[in-house]
Order: structure tokens, then C-alpha cells, then sequence
């Protein structure tokens, strides 16, 4: 979304921060690292081994020079990752060290380029330590069957026409609702189903869940134990994500979005985690993120490691993206609550760029399966959830007429939905 949406009504992605114009881990730094214009040098950041030794490169076993020889192609031209990396360690290049090169044009490339094959901060698998017992502050473990706890969870309806950004602003084609069809607890599992259906101005329907004006959180681990077993299909795009729960600093990108894990169909055996800012987002195509690959038929644990100045994406506590602070609002909006989603989209614009298997999601349909979502306050900086300041909203579309926003009597309903227009639009 390019627009600042009340938080009491149910968008939350009016413009498509899930849409990147390309794959999440397909796209460079808008601002890469120098690159030789000339002839490469010739001092190598690495020895070469004795003949009895695999030749690998930046302290990776998996930076083989099968990696290190692969041409890949930026706005600097086309060069070899072992090229960009010898560069940087010039006086050209920057005198970086050969563990900052390798880190940089790593993170720089996707997993089958330079990739994390050759940053050392990820080729030997990171891990997380898991998360201290005692600073759990917020979780559901689904353990009572039929609906979501309603005390946790809110909704997304319709398919958001009644809030002028019909198909949700990014070319979904599943109507949301919160029917037992499409959302329940079971066995101490939720499930989460997008299915064909008729009677809705959508040819499918599902279920996007939300904690906004309920619980948000700043700061911690957050995670969720999840199963996209039975939802690879092609045109799935499910997701685990969260939105500013107040947008600081305006609307999207401007305050933020992290996915914590997105996967579509297309794309077998593989999950991303992103994050969007003003600087770097899906809009732009210069979004902030990385992928790992992992078999979609099992249950892993996605969850961020969110600090005051970094943010850690791992499955099963396998690290494989940090994302640091920068120095501005426009490269780290990620100092204000946000608060959680889970849904599965239908089509869309990175979800439907290979068509949707319609056949697929006739009789159950696309499942998404959860065991449960826990959140615990940053060891270093403990935050507790978030209250509303008045009591939770409604569970429709619109606030009681006794709403007020900014923490001001004066700024009521009638105000916040007041028609504006400026050189980014009306809105």
C-alpha cells in the first residue's frame, strides 16, 4: 500500500507490498557495491589450496569455484562474484576486508548467483538460541477447536472494494471472509483454506487474520510453527507478515513491512522472508530480503529475531537473512509496534505470475496449517503487547461513532475519513 489506511478498518495492504515486481531474493541493492570497470585485479582474496584440497573460497565450504566463477549481471555490468569480491579489497573497491567483500556481495546477489553460497555470515548456518521460557509475553496455541479466539484475532472481510481497493490493491482474486469453511481450529491446529467457491464477487475464497487493535508488539522473537504441506499449488501465495500497527511515519512503505515467511506456488520447496521500507520495497523492486530452500511437506517454525538494530529471519533457528539499521527512517521504520497476519492469497501479482491451477482449489481446497504463534519480548530491551487505549473495536468494518485517533477528541471519524489529495493522489 502506498496509502495511510485507519487502523480500525480491514486493509492492510491496499497497494501491493506483496507484490514484488519480482521475486523478493531476484533483485540487487538499488546501490551496489563498485564494481571493476577495467580489468579485474589480480590478487584473489583467497590462497590457492594444496592439490589434495576442494577449492572453496571466503571461509564457505559451499563457495566453490563454481560460485566464485559465475557471471552475474547488475547496473555496473557483468562480472564474476569472484571479481566483484577481489575488487572490493582494492584501493578502487573500498580496502574492504575479504570477510566484508565476501559478506557484501553476497548479500547483494540471489542463492543461485553469489548468494549466501559466499557470505560468511550465513554458509555456516547462523543459529538462533532458543528463546528464554520466562519472556513469553503473547502467544495461541489453537488448542480449543472452532473459531480463533476472537480476544486475539480480528479479520480482513470482503475484497476490499467496500474500502475502494478492490482485489486488495495487488491483484488478488480471493474474497476474504471468516467462515468456519475457510478458518478453524481443529486438534490444536488452525487451518486456513482458500478454496473455489461461487456466490462472492471473487472466484475464491479465504481467510486473512489479523491481531491489529488488539495486540502489537515492538521488539522480540516472534514465530509461528506453520505447514504449507497441503497449500503448493500454483497460484497460492500464503504468508506470515506483519503491518505497523499505528504507521509512524506514514503509509506504506514509509512505516514498514516485514514478511516473516511468503511463499507462492510457483516457486517449489522455497521461502522468503523481506522486509519493505521507503527506500527498499516491492513498488520499486529493490526490496530487502533472501530465501531458503526447504521441502514445503514439513512443519518448521518461521519466526524474526527483532533487536533494536537488526533483524534476524530463520526457519527452524537456521539464520539465512539479517536485516541492519540504518541511519534513517526511509532504511529502518522498525522502532514502533506492528501487529500479525496470516493469510493465503489467491493469483495476485507475485502469487498468479505462472497462472493458478483452478483444479486445485476445488473440494478442500488450499490448506495453510498452524500449530501456534508465540511472541517473546526482546531479552534486551523487554516490551510488553500493546493495549488499545479504548476497548477493542468492533468486529465490522466501521468504529463506534465514539472512536477518536492520534489521541485527539477532535480527530473523529468524520475526520479521519476525510478525502485528501496531495502530489501522491486523494486519498
Amino acid at each position: 500500500p502506498t496509502t495511510s489506511v485507519p487502523s480500525n478498518l480491514p486493509t492492510l495492504k491496499p497497494i501491493p507490498s506483496k507484490s514484488p515486481t519480482s521475486s523478493p531474493i531476484d533483485q540487487p541493492s538499488s546501490s551496489p557495491s563498485r564494481r571493476p570497470t577495467t580489468s579485474v585485479p589480480s590478487k584473489l582474496p583467497t590462497l590457492e589450496p594444496t592439490p589434495s584440497q576442494a577449492v572453496t573460497h571466503c571461509g564457505c565450504s559451499t563457495c566453490t569455484d563454481t560460485f566464485w566463477n559465475t557471471p552475474v549481471t547488475d547496473s555496473a555490468g557483468t562480472f564474476t562474484c569472484g571479481e566483484r569480491i577481489a575488487h572490493l579489497q582494492t584501493t578502487d573497491g573500498g580496502i574492504k576486508s575479504e570477510y566484508d567483500s565476501c559478506k557484501q556481495v553476497g548479500e547483494e546477489f540471489p542463492a543461485d548467483q553469489c548468494g549466501p553460497a559466499c557470505n560468511p555470515f550465513f554458509c555456516n548456518e547462523p543459529m538462533l538460541e532458543n528463546p528464554d521460557p520466562s519472556k513469553l509475553i503473547w502467544n495461541d496455541e489453537f488448542n480449543v477447536d472452532g473459531a480463533p479466539d476472537s480476544d486475539k484475532w480480528d479479520y480482513d472481510l470482503g475484497d476490499g472494494c467496500n474500502i475502494g481497493f478492490c482485489n486488495w490493491g495487488n491483484g488478488e482474486v480471493a474474497y476474504y471472509t471468516k467462515s468456519p469453511s475457510n478458518v478453524v481450529v481443529s486438534n490444536g491446529v488452525l487451518r486456513i483454506t482458500a478454496k473455489k467457491e461461487s456466490g462472492f464477487s471473487l472466484p475464491y475464497t479465504s481467510t486473512r487474520m489479523v491481531t491489529r487493535g488488539l495486540h502489537s508488539f515492538k521488539y522480540g522473537r516472534i514465530q509461528f510453527r506453520a505447514s504449507l504441506a497441503k497449500c503448493q499449488a500454483v497460484g497460492t501465495w500464503p504468508a506470515l507478515w506483519m503491518l505497523p500497527e499505528d504507521r509512524v511515519y506514514g503509509g506504506w512503505p514509509k512505516s514498514g513491512e516485514i514478511d516473516v515467511m511468503e511463499a507462492v506456488g510457483h516457486q517449489a520447496d522455497r521461502f522468503f522472508g523481506t522486509v519493505h521500507t521507503s527506500a527498499n520495497n516491492g513498488m520499486i523492486g529493490n526490496q530487502k530480503g533472501s530465501s531458503i530452500s526447504k521441502s514445503k511437506d514439513e512443519w518448521y517454525t518461521f519466526e524474526i529475531n527483532w533487536e533494536e538494530d537488526r533483524i534476524q529471519f530463520a526457519v527452524d533457528k537456521q539464520i539465512y537473512f539479517e536485516y541492519l539499521r540504518g541511519d534513517s527512517v526511509d532504511v529502518w521504520p522498525f522502532d514502533q509496534n506492528f501487529h500479525l497476519i496470516m493469510n493465503i492469497a489467491v493469483g495476485g501479482t507475485w502469487g498468479g505470475q505462472q497462472g493458478i491451477n483452478d483444479a486445485s482449489f476445488e473440494g478442500a481446497g488450499q490448506i495453510m496449517e498452524i500449530d501456534w504463534v508465540r511472541v517473546y519480548a526482546d531479552t534486551n530491551q523487554p516490551q510488553p503487547t500493546k493495549q488499545p487505549s479504548t476497548a477493542p473495536p468492533s468486529k465490522q468494518p466501521s468504529a463506534p461513532p465514539t472512536v477518536t485517533y492520534c489521541g485527539c477528541d477532535s480527530c473523529t471519524q468524520e475526520v479521519w475519513d476525510r478525502i485528501a489529495t496531495d502530489n501522491g493522489g486523494s486519498y
